[in-house]
C-alpha cells in the first residue's frame, strides 16, 4: 500500500512536471509518450542504478591498484559522494515536491504520519546513486575478503541515509518563509549556515586526491578519528568493531529521521501557503530578465532547500582557497586561482536542478504573463550565473591582494559561468518554442555535463597555450549563446 502511494506521488510530480512544458502539454500523444516513460519509478529507478553502477567503475582501480593497507582508506573517502549527493537532492527536491501540491490530498486523509511519504519519494530517488560504489565494493571485497566489501557497502548506505537525513532537517528547520524585521538577517545567517556545513562536506571530499597519494601516512589518522564518519569505513578491516558503529550510526540516525518526519507532516501544510506567497510578486516592466531573476532569489531566500541549491558554486571556494593560502609561489597561487575558477564554473551547471524547481506551481503564473521565452531563459541565465560570478570575482579579487598576478584569471571568473549556464541552458530548452519547465532527465544532465565538459577543457588547453587566448574564446561562446537564448 504504502509503494503504491509514493508511485502515485511520483507519478503526479512528473505529471505536473510535464504539464509545465507547453509543448507536451499541447501534443497529447507525445505527452503521453513521454509520461509513460518518465513516469515510470521502476523503470527510472533501473536507468539510474545501471547508469550509476557504469560510473563506478571509474573509481574500482583507485581501490583495486593500491596496496592493500590502503585500499579501505581509499575507499573511505569515496563514500562522501553518496552522504553529498543525497543531502543535495533531500534539500533541493523537497521544497519542490511540497510547493507542486502534491500531499494535499493525504491532508484530509487520517494520516498520522503523513512526512514519511515525502521522506520515501526522495529517499528512493536518490538512493541509486550508492551504486556508484558498487564497483569499489567489489574491488574491496577482492583486496580484503568478502566481509569487508560487505560492511563496505553498508557504510554507503549509511552515508546516503545521512544525507537524507540531513536534507530533511534543513528543510524542517530551516525551509520556513522567511519574513519579519528582520528576515533580511535571517536570510543571510541561513545562507552561511548552508555554506559551512556543505562547505565540511566538500572540503574532506575535495581529500581525496591527496589521500590517493598519501594514504600510508593518513592511514594512522582514519584509525584514530574513526567514530566519525567517512573515517569510520576504514573499520571494515575489524568486521567486529565496524558493524558495532554500523549499529551505533543506524540507531543515531534513526531517532533523529524518526523525530524529523514526525514533524514533516506540518511543514508539508505549511508549504503550498508559502508558496502562493511567493507567486503573487510582481514582475517590473523595465527590465523583466532581472525582474525574473530577482524573482527566483526571492523564494529562494524563503525556502532554504532551494538557498541550498543555488549556493553551491560557493561551496567549492573553501577548499580551493584553503588550496592557495597554503600554496608558496606566484605560479602555484595563479594555478589553483584558475583551478577554483573552473570549478566555480563546473557548479554553475549542477545548479540547474535548483533553478528550474524554484517556480514550483507559480510557474502557472508566470506562464499566463506575456513573457517570450528568450526573457524567461535569459532571467534563469542570471539566476544561474549571479552566485557563481559574485563568488569567483570576489576571490579572485582577494587572492590578488596576496599575489597580483592572480588579476589574470578575472575576466574567466566572470565569463566562464556564464558559458557553461548557458550551454547548459541550451540543452535544456533545446527544441522548445515557448516558456517552459523541461524535466531534469538523466539523458539531458549527461549531455549538458558533455558539452560543458568540451568548453571546460578547452578553456583549460588554451590557458596553457597562451592564458590570453581563452579569453576571446569565452567571448565568442558567451555572444553565441546569449544570441541564442534571447531569441
Amino acid at each position: 500500500m504504502e509503494w503504491e502511494i509514493v508511485n502515485v506521488l511520483y507519478r503526479e510530480m512528473t505529471y505536473k512536471r510535464l504539464k509545465a512544458n507547453p509543448q507536451l502539454s499541447a501534443d497529447w500523444k507525445k505527452f503521453l509518450k513521454t509520461f509513460k516513460r518518465s513516469g515510470s519509478l521502476k523503470r527510472t529507478l533501473l536507468s539510474q542504478a545501471l547508469l550509476f553502477s557504469f560510473l563506478g567503475l571509474i573509481l574500482f582501480p583507485g581501490v583495486y591498484y593500491v596496496k592493500t593497507d590502503g585500499s579501505a582508506v581509499i575507499y573511505a573517502s569515496y563514500c562522501m559522494l553518496p552522504l553529498i549527493v543525497t543531502l543535495y537532492g533531500t534539500a533541493v527536491t523537497a521544497q519542490y515536491a511540497v510547493s507542486l501540491g502534491l500531499f494535499e490530498p493525504l491532508l484530509s486523509l487520517p494520516v498520522r504520519v503523513g512526512g514519511k511519504y515525502l521522506s520515501a519519494l526522495l529517499l528512493i530517488t536518490e538512493l541509486p546513486s550508492t551504486l556508484f560504489l558498487l564497483p569499489p565494493t567489489v574491488a574491496l571485497s577482492l583486496k580484503l575478503g568478502i566481509t569487508a566489501g560487505i560492511l563496505g557497502l553498508a557504510w554507503a548506505l549509511i552515508g546516503a541515509m545521512l544525507g537524507h537525513t540531513l536534507g530533511l532537517v534543513i528543510y524542517d528547520r530551516l525551509g520556513k518563509a522567511s519574513g519579519g524585521r528582520f528576515s533580511g538577517l535571517k536570510t543571510a545567517f541561513k545562507a552561511f549556515g548552508i555554506v559551512l556545513v556543505m562547505s565540511l562536506f566538500y572540503g574532506l571530499n575535495y581529500l581525496q586526491r591527496y589521500v590517493a597519494s598519501h594514504y600510508e601516512t593518513l592511514k594512522g589518522v582514519f584509525e584514530r578519528y574513526s567514530i566519525a564518519y567517512p573515517f569510520s569505513v576504514v573499520t571494515v578491516e575489524k568486521p567486529l568493531l565496524s558493524l558495532g558503529l554500523l549499529i551505533v550510526y543506524g540507531l543515531v540516525i534513526g531517532v533523529v529521521y524518526v523525530s524529523t518526519v514526525r514533524r514533516l507532516w506540518r511543514r508539508i501544510s505549511e508549504g503550498t501557503a508559502t508558496e502562493k506567497r511567493g507567486s503573487r510578486k510582481k514582475l517590473s516592466p523595465r527590465s523583466p530578465a532581472l525582474a525574473l531573476a530577482l524573482k527566483d532569489f526571492k523564494i529562494a531566500s524563503r525556502n532554504t532547500s532551494l538557498l541550498t541549491g543555488l549556493l553551491m558554486p560557493v561551496v567549492m571556494i573553501i577548499p580551493a582557497l584553503a588550496g592557495v593560502l597554503s600554496s608558496g609561489g606566484e605560479s602555484s597561487a595563479v594555478d589553483f586561482a584558475f583551478g577554483f575558477v573552473l570549478a566555480i564554473g563546473w557548479t554553475s551547471f549542477i545548479s540547474i536542478d535548483a533553478v528550474l524547481k524554484i517556480d514550483g506551481r507559480g510557474f502557472e503564473v508566470l506562464h499566463s504573463l506575456p513573457l517570450s521565452l528568450g526573457t524567461f531563459r535569459r532571467g534563469k541565465l542570471i539566476t544561474m550565473t549571479v552566485v557563481p560570478v559574485t563568488a569567483g570575482l570576489g576571490a579572485v579579487l582577494g587572492l590578488s591582494l596576496r599575489n597580483p598576478t592572480v588579476v589574470k584569471v578575472l575576466p574567466l571568473a566572470l565569463l566562464l559561468p556564464v558559458a557553461t549556464a548557458g550551454t547548459t541552458l541550451t540543452v535544456f530548452y533545446w527544441g522548445i518554442k515557448e516558456v517552459a519547465l523541461p524535466q531534469t532527465t538523466w539523458k539531458k544532465m549527461l549531455l549538458a555535463l558533455l558539452a560543458n565538459g568540451l568548453i571546460i577543457g578547452a578553456t583549460f588547453g588554451l590557458w596553457h597555450l597562451g592564458w590570453f587566448l581563452s579569453i576571446p574564446f569565452l567571448v565568442i561562446v558567451d555572444a553565441l549563446l546569449l544570441w541564442h537564448l534571447s531569441r
